[in-house]
């Protein structure tokens, strides 16, 4: 239990902490330290108990430990957090102490960063990365509660999927330059990601099967070219093309170096096509050629979109898209399939009336 000692005019509680290491904290009134003694043996008994001191740190010097201690982040992860950090929080808060962060401090923060201009999305995401740097801090006992989890974060507007019909995917692909032209007719057909097309190696491409094979992405991470698996175990899949794409798809590859680790798709030097070079150069002017206004995961929505056009069915759109759950793929496209519960009735009324006609029932 702990006990209290009046000493050069202050009264110090002294106590155990739960692995057995005696502490001590001194007062200048006897009621505080009445208060602090119930409130430490109180939180010992309930599991609660942290150090104080270890919550004395910097909010950047624990940015740092957690950022050293993250060994089980993606290299992606790691590098987007380590950039929100260093340009968005911790310019504003980071010599704060963690036990001084508290909620109304976070909330102005946040509402700073949208007077300043910085997009609802944006601002979401700063936020996410400090709730999760202060949730480690909890997690290794630096902190007892987290103030971002009292924090409203600014409503992320849902942006609209853009989805084009035949006539305007084919302009769209049509208005690139030739050697990029059969990459986006296979986003179109297949449904690939970004990171999956410009990290397709040759060897990934059965032509004779129509058959494409992903087993990996290509990511630009802090200036150097990263490869990784994709994030789930359904990521890795093996996609049917049709003939025509593989068609262009040879036609391409008759130009491109042989050997089976070669790019599929690179620049006209190639070098691996770089995001933000491809968006400004390239991309932007397709969509004005084209005249349609979408972004490039949009091409992944109309490969979905138009694969329900024709019939396909739900689960062989979630094996296509690499999608972990079909309750992924009716979440994201569920509003797509308008049709299914007409199906569905139809098909009871028909088997009704058959099962009816055969009980000798009119």
């Amino acid at each position: 239990m702990a006990s209290i000692e009046k000493r050069n005019g202050k009264y110090r509680v002294r106590f155990r902490d739960p692995t057995g290491r005696p502490r001590s904290k001194a007062f200048l009134r006897k009621a505080d330290a009445d208060r602090f003694a119930r409130e430490v043996e109180v939180d010992k008994d309930r599991g609660t108990w942290i150090d104080t001191r270890k919550s004395q740190i910097s909010l950047e010097a624990w940015c740092d430990t957690f950022l050293a201690s993250s060994l089980s982040l993606s290299p992606t992860t790691l590098a987007t957090y380590r950039r929100d950090l260093q340009l968005y929080v911790l310019p504003a808060l980071g010599d704060r102490r963690l036990s001084r962060l508290n909620a109304e401090e976070i909330e102005q923060w946040l509402g700073d960063e949208l007077a300043r201009g910085i997009s609802p999305s944006s601002v979401h995401r700063h936020y996410r990365t400090l709730r999760r740097v202060l949730q480690s801090a909890v997690e290794k006992d630096r902190l007892l509660t987290n103030p971002c989890t009292k924090v409203r974060p600014p409503r992320v507007p849902v942006r609209p999927m853009a989805i084009l019909n035949w006539n305007q995917a084919v302009r769209l692909a049509e208005a690139h330059p030739k050697h990029l032209k059969p990459m986006i007719y296979l986003a179109l057909d297949s449904g690939m990601r970004w990171s999956e097309l410009v990290g397709l190696r040759r060897g990934r491409v059965d032509l004779d099967r129509r058959k494409v094979r992903i087993t990996e992405q290509l990511l630009r991470v802090d200036g150097a070219w990263l490869r990784r698996p994709p994030k789930t175990s359904a990521g890795v899949r093996s996609i049917t093309i049709s003939a025509s794409t593989a068609e262009l798809l040879a036609k391409h590859l008759a130009n491109r170096p042989d050997g089976d680790d070669e790019l599929v798709f690179t620049t006209t030097t190639g070098t691996p096509l770089q995001h933000a070079s491809f968006q400004t150069h390239v991309w932007k002017k397709a969509l004005a050629v084209a005249g349609v206004k979408c972004r490039f995961h949009d091409l992944r929505h109309t490969s979905v979109a138009l694969a329900i056009a024709s019939g396909a069915h739900p689960k062989a759109i979630q094996a296509r898209m690499g999608h972990s759950t079909i309750t992924v793929t009716l979440d994201r496209y569920g509003h797509l399939f308008p049709e299914l519960d007409e199906a569905i009735a139809v098909a009871f009324d028909q088997r009704w009336i058959e099962a009816r006609a055969a009980a000798g029932i009119a």
